[in-house]
């Protein structure tokens, strides 16, 4: 597997334009691109069921961070050609990649794409706490090293292949350590 941090496309974007564009694209993609489809869409940390219901619930929330111009992050997670999650390993996937992030009580809107040869999902994340309306910064700020560690795991726990230059790898004893090539 491998993971990507998507930047934000239009920086000037308001919370929610950015909010609304992101989920909107996430659950229905081919609305902007008939060969894009998006087979598997969930979410986690939310009061309300329809997607636009939390699309204002996940902006109301993003509103709270008065001093982030962005809270949102998005991150992309793409299984080799061959490989074929099932909604339970998605479902699986999400709460490994939220809990290594350190953002497993957050608000999040993912959907798997099948628009290419690799299934990937996107993952949009509300950095802002439902709690304590503080935003976080996973793992101080290096968020891709967590990332990669979260998919280290993934590959681990669901007997994925790993990629040959993982930047991680689980060992026997479930501890998470720096790569080699396999």
């Amino acid at each position: 597997m491998i993971v990507k941090k998507i930047k934000n496309p239009s920086k000037s974007a308001s919370k929610a334009m950015r909010v609304n564009g992101l989920a909107g694209y996430i659950a229905s993609p081919e609305k902007s691109n008939a060969d894009e489809k998006c087979v598997y869409q969930g979410s986690r940390g939310f009061i309300t069921d329809g997607l636009e219901a939390q699309k204002a619930e996940m902006l109301a929330l993003a509103q709270e961070a008065v001093r982030s111009r962005d809270p949102i992050n998005h991150y992309v997670m793409s299984w080799k050609e061959n490989e074929q999650p099932s909604p339970a390993q998605v479902e699986e996937a999400i709460g490994i990649f939220l809990k290594e992030m350190g953002l497993e009580d957050h608000q999040a809107i993912y959907g798997l794409h099948a628009d290419t040869a690799n299934l990937h999902l996107h993952v949009m994340v509300n950095r802002v706490h439902p709690d304590s309306l503080k935003v976080v910064k996973p793992n101080r700020g290096f968020d891709i090293e967590a990332a990669h560690r979260a998919i280290a795991r993934i590959e681990y726990v669901q007997g994925w292949e790993r990629e040959r230059h993982g930047r991680y790898q689980v060992l026997d004893t479930g501890e998470v350590e720096r790569g080699r090539e396999s």
